[in-house]
């Protein structure tokens, strides 16, 4: 029978739920798959977690990576992904028939809302794609290079404004990473935070922020035209725009980097037979030439990382991030 499942304000969609509800207990130990597979996103439809489950459903999907079975895309919205994450922690624990997309924007959110369940109380499956965060300034800023704008800073950090999305999201976390890679007072960081990148952009643009951060495609249209400048990109790879190579920071002398990651998780107490399982076939998805082509169309990096180490490299971000937004202050 058709079950509705509101996914966002005014939007009901009907999945029609064959056999066993994800949500009636877990598997025999191997069993794995024994019904038709979800993966959730713990946000509203259109943002960049509800894109990579739906573009790795289309590719699981197309080379039948789960023989006889379906796949299914959920959204679960609320408090930046801590509904969602509670749901696959209790009520899907020991189900590996319920997998979750996630990143690097919910430790940030899950800190901030304060919540007892973390990443790592999920069984991480493996880590998918990244994105290289940008630094830009309008094009006749007085600021020229990333030492400009943190000796700025350390003269004077009420000075300096930094633009970028959700607080405690990436965008405030690369501001962060800066301003202690140079030795400075995080907490001292003046964070805008804008609903959109078409207001941030109007905010660099017309001198209302002295810094914008976001991911390369918000802004490549106006660095491309000239109307901005890129200070540094936050990964270790260099990125070009335009036949031009673009300065990281690490190339201007700050030893930070800040990913933009994305992951796939599955409950807790999953059997260990199943959770090969989903590695494996998570894996099959990642090395198809399908994913390839859809990592290059979006922009994103590959960073392919499966079980232990997977883990460990959650883990490591979860403690990184909190203990960084504590530093800025908004904790």
């Amino acid at each position: 029978m058709p079950r509705s499942v509101i996914i966002a304000a005014g939007v009901t969609v009907s999945l029609l739920l064959s056999g066993c509800s994800a949500l009636e207990g877990g598997s025999v130990a191997g069993d794995f798959p024994s019904r038709n597979v979800e993966i959730m996103v713990p946000a509203a439809p259109g943002g960049g977690w509800d894109l990579t489950a739906r573009q790795l459903q289309h590719v699981i999907q197309e080379d039948d990576f789960l023989p006889g079975r379906s796949l299914s895309v959920v959204n679960v919205t609320g408090a930046g992904g801590a509904v969602g994450i509670s749901k696959l922690v209790t009520k899907n624990r020991k189900d590996p028939h319920t997998l979750m997309i996630t990143g690097l924007v919910m430790v940030g959110a899950l800190t901030l809302n304060q919540s007892k369940i973390t990443i790592s109380d999920t069984t991480p499956i493996a880590t998918l794609t990244a994105e290289q965060e940008v630094l830009v300034v309008k094009a006749d800023s007085p600021i020229k290079s990333l030492k400009d704008l943190v000796d700025k800073y350390q003269a004077e950090p009420t000075s300096v404004s930094w633009g970028g999305g959700t607080i405690g999201g990436t965008d405030h976390i690369t501001a962060g990473t800066l301003v202690k890679a140079a030795g400075a007072d995080p907490s001292k960081v003046k964070y805008i935070s804008y609903s959109g990148g078409g207001e941030a952009t109007a905010a660099i643009l017309s001198g209302d922020v002295t810094v914008g951060i976001s991911g390369l495609s918000e802004f490549e249209e106006q660095i491309t035209a000239g109307k901005m400048r890129v200070l540094a990109t936050t990964g270790s790879e260099p990125m070009t725009v335009g036949g031009k190579q673009l300065p990281t920071l690490k190339s201007e002398g700050y030893d930070a980097e800040v990913l933009n990651w994305r992951a796939i998780v599955a409950p807790p107490d999953i059997p260990e037979a199943d959770r090969q399982r989903l590695i494996d076939f998570i894996s099959k998805a990642n090395s198809s030439p399908e994913w390839a082509e859809i990592r290059k169309k979006q922009g994103w990096t590959e960073f392919f990382t499966t079980g232990d180490d997977a883990k460990k490299f959650i883990a490591d971000e979860t403690t990184r991030v909190e203990a960084l937004l504590k530093e800025l202050g908004i904790v």
